[in-house]
């Protein structure tokens, strides 16, 4: 039987663990990098989704953007100070704001906004209740307007998917791999007799139907809590596969006695 059977059959068909519990485990690992490559490809088109609809909403606010230099740490703008810009507000209720103050007219922000706050010699970026602050002179000299500005949100564009995709790949195969590794306890309930080789393949096979679910949860419908739910249904077809694949597959022959008479 192929991966891509496996595949389509193992959310269906649970008597797919009694055969794959026999296989070698490197073709398990193969099957296992199937799942990390549905699983990262999945992810990252959804990220990508994110990122466009963010650029949108962006593209109208471009044209009122002045320009900023920044010279020797020190910052100028081309517009009437303080300069506030209001972007809307996030689902918490705080606005979001753009503000240009290099005359020190304004401290900070007020409490219920969030934004970017250009000072002469410093930048304010507020996310909730967190507030950083980056010295210009970190900065080498430049000029911002709105056509540099889209030009490097055109550049991140073209280039996120590979940097997006690289570190979603290295994270699922690290986690995939952990998860069906726990996921062999769960195995020992119903799966007594199968060594741990074949524990860990039909824990990797249970995690499809999870996989295939967080795909649709990501681009159909959201489900709260998905965690849970991804955690329950793993768990569950790792007993019932650990079951199925105990019940015809021989258990281990117990060491030979080495001692001699």
């Amino acid at each position: 039987m192929s991966h891509l059977e496996a595949l389509a059959k193992v959310s269906f068909d649970p008597g797919v663990f009694t055969q794959v519990a026999r296989q070698r485990v490197r073709r398990t690992f193969v099957y296992l990098l199937l799942l990390v490559l549905i699983a990262t490809g999945s992810t990252t088109m959804w990220v990508m989704f994110k990122l466009h609809e963010g650029a949108r909403w962006l593209e109208p606010h471009l044209d009122e953007i002045p320009t900023i230099t920044i010279k020797d740490g020190k910052a100028s703008a081309d517009v009437e100070q303080p300069w506030v810009k209001h972007l809307g507000t996030d689902e918490k209720g705080h606005q979001v704001v753009a503000i240009i103050d290099t005359t020190g007219t304004l401290d900070g922000f007020q409490p219920n906004e969030i934004g970017v706050f250009l000072k002469q010699t410093e930048i304010l970026v507020k996310q909730e209740d967190q507030e950083r602050i980056f010295p210009l002179s970190r900065f080498p000299d430049t000029t911002v307007g709105p056509d540099i500005v889209r030009g490097w949100i055109k550049e991140a564009m073209r280039r996120a998917p590979f940097y997006i995709g690289a570190f979603l790949l290295a994270w699922y195969l690290f986690a995939k791999t952990m998860t069906a590794v726990v996921l062999v306890l769960a195995g020992l309930v119903t799966g007594r007799g199968l060594r741990f080789g074949q524990l860990f393949t039909v824990a990797v096979y249970a995690l499809t139907p999870a996989v295939l679910l967080g795909v649709l949860e990501a681009y159909v419908v959201h489900v709260p809590a998905f965690w849970l739910v991804y955690w329950a249904l793993a768990i569950t077809y790792t007993i019932i596969g650990a079951s199925r694949a105990a019940s015809v597959t021989p258990p281990a022959p117990p060491p030979a006695d080495t001692a001699t008479l």
